[in-house]
């Protein structure tokens, strides 16, 4: 074989290592930001809603605004139904609208409100926790990452030194 032949199978070869490399930092980075994003996006909605009803559950004993923020309670809790993600959401929100719908026919009550709240935070609690969960996985899944780069940049690293030392070996 030609020197110049060793030497551009030489490049080729380190040309494809750095592809690969890089080809597959970009898919570990590209899959960590899209499992953060997922985390986020239905949990953190849930989140809100709960937020939003503890505000309108406040409101409800404010005799001049009770009607509005039991209107906006209302809307949403309609979509807190809509946004069910977690196991033990659906049932609880179901009970939520079991109380709500209690509360409706006697808002003087202190343990309506208190059910309620106590709902509420069920929820607030469920999804805070399955962003620790998902939050752990995605921080698993990049230990996962720097480890399989490593050991790529490894095998990249010693192909290419084989070859800085074969090609002026074979030179002689």
């Amino acid at each position: 074989m030609k020197i110049k032949s060793k030497l551009m199978l030489g490049l080729w070869v380190l040309f494809l290592l750095i592809l690969l490399m890089g080809l597959s930092a970009n898919m570990y980075i590209y899959k960590m930001g899209k499992d953060s994003k997922s985390i986020l996006k239905d949990n953190y909605i849930s989140i809100k809603y709960a937020k939003e009803m503890l505000q309108q559950l406040d409101q409800m004993s404010n005799a001049e605004k009770a009607q509005q923020a039991a209107s906006v309670f209302e809307k949403t809790l309609k979509q807190e139904e809509s946004n069910i993600t977690e196991p033990g959401e659906k049932e609880t929100v179901a009970l939520l609208r079991t109380d709500f719908e209690r509360y409706r026919q006697n808002p003087a009550s202190p343990q309506l409100v208190n059910a309620i709240r106590a709902k509420i935070y069920k929820i607030t609690e469920v999804n805070m926790n399955a962003l620790e969960r998902r939050n752990l996985a995605v921080q698993n899944n990049v230990e996962r990452a720097v480890v399989y780069v490593s050991l790529l940049l490894a095998v990249c690293i010693l192909t290419s030194f084989s070859i800085i030392f074969n090609i002026p070996e074979n030179m002689k």
